[in-house]
């Protein structure tokens, strides 16, 4: 076991200030292993990572020592850069989000709320557009004759006409945060790839 898990679980435990016997019986585990978990001596199993999260009410990531910040959603909502943020993560993505919630919502009365329209707008795109093809369930009021227009159309043209009412110009010397930049480099990565496999297929047909 890494030494970060190790001089985790021993942080955590003093923090709760629970002696190792109170913490062995908590967890399931006898003193003894709880000991050679605390020293490095043995590695840990999942099921035991697990149930150390729930007990100290923190993240598997900060049991295992790949972030400082004890709960996700301690990540998703601080106002500083994380390391995280350099990495394609779910994090990351809730992070950028939270980001444009609140740079696009500071300007006229009530547009955070749309914002939140402009997300669900994009997430029912998704929807039918995985609906179209068939991968997942319909509902009554999804209007599937209409979903190619829709997608491809009319949802945009709704989601330009919400981000450019108002105001909304950078804050001078204002930069993206790590999590837009790393949200833009993969979108980006992802686009280059696909332009590149068109490309080539339709290079191929002309021949």
């Amino acid at each position: 076991m890494s030494t970060s898990v190790s001089t985790r679980l021993v942080e955590l435990r003093k923090d709760k200030n629970l002696s190792q016997k109170e913490a062995a019986t908590a967890l399931g585990v006898s003193q003894a292993l709880l000991s050679h978990y605390e020293k490095g001596i043995r590695e840990c199993g999942l099921d035991f990572l697990c149930r150390a999260s729930t007990f100290y009410d923190v993240s598997t990531d900060y049991l295992l020592g790949m972030t400082e910040t004890k709960m996700m959603s301690d990540a998703l909502f601080a106002e500083h850069e994380i390391p995280q943020d350099k990495e394609m993560r779910m994090s990351t993505v809730f992070r950028s989000s939270v980001y444009l919630m609140d740079r696009l919502g500071t300007y006229g009365r009530n547009h955070s709320s749309k914002i939140r329209t402009i997300y669900v707008l994009i997430i029912y795109k998704i929807y039918l557009t995985a609906l179209i093809k068939g991968a997942i369930p319909s509902h009554e009021n999804a209007r599937k004759d209409l979903a190619p227009f829709i997608t491809t159309n009319m949802i945009d043209h709704i989601i330009d006409s919400l981000i450019f009412e108002g105001d909304n110009k950078p804050k001078r010397n204002e930069q993206l945060p790590k999590s837009m930049e790393t949200i833009i480099n993969e979108a980006s990565r992802v686009i280059d790839k696909e332009i590149a496999r068109m490309y080539k297929y339709s290079t191929k047909d002309s021949k």
